[in-house]
């Protein structure tokens, strides 16, 4: 097992290696051309480094959701979040997600104005204490477990942040 994830980081490693060599070659040869293919390289080149992070950081959290953890229902917005600062098809999945949590982002608006950041930790902590209590004392597979715990912890963590983010007076 061990040698599967070293050959698998040596092949992204010399994935990227290629990739900057193939940019670069063209870098320099665009310098010789003119500033138009510079500017059209350095932004192709920007996008392709957008889309390896995002991409990365979603099928990370792919990965490690049967784990226990948050896993993907943090690491999932996040990836799609890196990916639509460059490509227009994840800003509208973006916008369209956003619009579909509607009612789900107004009750936790809701619950968050009336919570007091002193019980956020404590109530996260009993989430995943109530779901390592699952792991231990049922019969539920882990690898159904975790991802499920994962992204029941979705609303629980929205209301976390809009707790925390909340301006009081």
């Amino acid at each position: 097992m061990f040698n599967f994830w070293v050959d698998l980081s040596l092949l992204a490693v010399l994935a990227c290696l290629l990739i900057y060599g193939i940019f670069d070659t063209r870098f320099q040869l665009a310098r010789r051309t003119g500033t138009a293919a510079v500017a059209l390289l350095r932004r192709n080149s920007r996008r392709l480094w957008v889309l390896i992070a995002g991409t990365s950081v979603i099928l990370l959290g792919i990965v490690i959701s049967p784990l226990p953890g948050p896993g993907l229902s943090v690491l999932g917005p996040l990836g799609l979040a890196i990916l639509a600062s460059e490509f227009v098809w994840a800003r509208r999945l973006a916008v369209q997600i956003k619009e579909r949590s509607g009612p789900l982002r107004e009750v936790t608006q809701r619950v968050a104005d009336a919570s007091s950041r002193r019980i956020v930790i404590p109530v996260c902590v009993m989430y995943w204490c109530a779901a390592v209590s699952l792991a231990v004392w049922t019969p539920v597979p882990a690898v159904m477990l975790w991802p499920a715990a994962s992204i029941l912890f979705t609303p629980v963590f929205l209301w976390a942040h809009l707790v925390f983010r909340a301006t009081r007076g």
